[in-house]
């Protein structure tokens, strides 16, 4: 045991040392470059922006606070407890943080983390009465909702609220699962997320929010985005699909999906595997060329960027030049997905991005000089060996469903379709019962016996990771508000 916490305090030193490191980097960047300095660790590192961006925050904060850089540093608190001393107290004047860290700090290597947040929170109480209201009206600026991929084809969905909304939240769908049928099998769990996937379902259905319709990007309406071979759908392979915002899904769900949903054609590359393309003749992409590039590109294609590429900004990688021709600069080699953030590093930024169409790699260089690649979205299961034949009804290897939800199915853009749409896939299998996913923090269950809601049907995309990283979802988000305070993922 002696031999564990001993590695445990040569972690810590590590981290302690990174940190200053990174605190370094910060103070050497020029100032228009300070906002560059977590993508060039993201992508060293080939962790996300949420990660790189927390590594950063982190150092900049220790060197804040010297005496937690010590006690990190000699081993006496290990990085979560550093952390939790540092994010705990970063919203106080500095003279009442350092009184707040140096009342807890020789205590701090004998406490539990929890224990160490309780004990803050009641020395800031002591400190400065006025802490806990400035420390819930900051924390209300951080709500939030994320994804988080699982295993199994499944997913987390958690939401960051007001207490006071977070108990709304939870009756309401209490509600929504008590009104049940009497001989339900489905747990009690299993009720309530069905309930809540209903009211998210029926909004994409609908078109329509609590405000009124829903927006459209890129002159298109929200939908699900599954990208998938066509033998996948024919029934004679189990190649997975990919659903944007998640990942690798089933085959069996896929057809499920496409068993429900509009669906189209499309080509594959015969050399790279990505989608086909289409040309345009005018500055801003047309709806099918933007659609063949969002759906090319999948994901934001900064190295580690998870951003959806439904949510990103169509960029052109040679800037266009309005003193040429059109037809020549906006075409598919020429255009990629970058969300709003990594956009404006290419824009504003020394950074240079290059993409060569004949592999599909994107190659990204930093203003340090060192070089990045993002290698393309691959169509699994697509034929390479058959010609690209570039027309809007050309049934070839790939599907593309695109689906307000399971349920039901909207058209992708508000457009008349230019080709009448191919054969609807084959009736798909019955789906197998989902399996059991871990338990979440104990509740109160509802006071009814079993529930009549429809079963469930394939999860929804996730909103930003914010990682924006959106997130996709950031590799640090919390999937409760008790996981709130973990450490980022150094």
């Amino acid at each position: 045991m002696e031999a564990v916490a001993g590695w445990e305090r040569v972690s810590s030193w590590a981290a302690a040392h990174q940190a200053a490191v990174l605190a370094e980097m910060g103070r050497r960047a020029i100032r228009a470059d300070v906002v560059a300095v977590p993508d060039e660790i993201a992508a060293r590192l080939a962790v996300s922006r949420r990660a790189g961006e927390n590594k950063f925050l982190f150092a900049l904060g220790l060197e804040g606070a010297p005496a937690v850089h010590d006690a990190l540093a000699t081993g006496q608190i290990d990085l979560r407890k550093a952390d939790v001393l540092i994010r705990a107290t970063d919203h106080l004047p500095p003279s009442v943080a350092d009184a707040v860290r140096a009342g807890v700090l020789p205590s701090a290597g004998s406490l539990t983390v929890p224990q160490l947040r309780v004990a803050i929170r009641r020395a800031e109480a002591v400190a400065d009465v006025e802490a806990a209201e400035l420390r819930h009206r900051a924390a209300r600026e951080e709500r939030c909702v994320r994804l988080r991929p699982a295993p199994d084809a499944m997913a987390w969905v958690s939401a960051f609220l007001p207490a006071e909304d977070a108990v709304t939240v939870i009756t309401a769908v209490d509600a929504l699962a008590a009104a049940c049928a009497p001989h339900d099998e489905r747990s009690a769990d299993a009720r309530r997320a069905d309930a809540l996937v209903d009211v998210m379902r029926n909004a994409l259905d609908s078109g329509r929010g609590p405000l009124g319709p829903l927006p459209t990007t890129q002159r298109r309406h929200p939908h699900l985005n599954v990208t998938v071979a066509a033998a996948t759908l024919a029934g004679t392979s189990q190649t997975p699909g990919e659903l944007a915002g998640y990942g690798p899904i089933p085959a069996s769900v896929v057809r499920e999906i496409a068993g429900r949903a509009a669906w189209r054609a499309v080509g594959a590359d015969p050399q790279t595997g990505e989608l086909a393309a289409r040309s345009s003749v005018a500055y801003r992409p047309t709806t099918g060329l933007t659609g063949t590039v969002v759906d090319r590109d999948a994901t934001c294609v900064f190295p580690g960027c998870r951003v959806p590429a439904t949510r990103c900004d169509i960029d052109h990688i040679v800037p266009f030049d309005h003193g040429r021709a059109a037809d020549a600069q906006t075409t598919r080699d020429n255009l990629q997905s970058l969300c709003r953030h990594h956009h404006r590093l290419k824009t504003l930024a020394p950074w240079t991005v290059q993409r060569d169409p004949a592999t599909g790699v994107t190659t990204w260089v930093t203003p340090t000089g060192h070089t990045y690649s993002r290698d393309p979205v691959v169509i699994d299961g697509a034929d390479r060996e058959s010609p690209v034949v570039d027309l809007p009804g050309d049934e070839r290897d790939v599907g593309w469903l695109e689906s307000a939800t399971s349920a039901s199915a909207v058209p992708a853009t508000p457009e008349t379709p230019e080709t009448p749409a191919p054969p609807a896939p084959p009736a798909p299998p019955a789906p197998p019962r989902p399996r059991e996913t871990p338990e979440p923090p104990e509740r109160p269950q509802p006071c009814a016996s079993a529930g009549g809601l429809e079963p469930p049907g394939p999860a929804a995309p996730e909103p930003v990771d914010p990682d924006g990283d959106t997130s996709g979802l950031p590799e640090s988000e919390p999937t409760s508000p008790d996981e709130r305070d973990l450490p980022p993922p150094f």
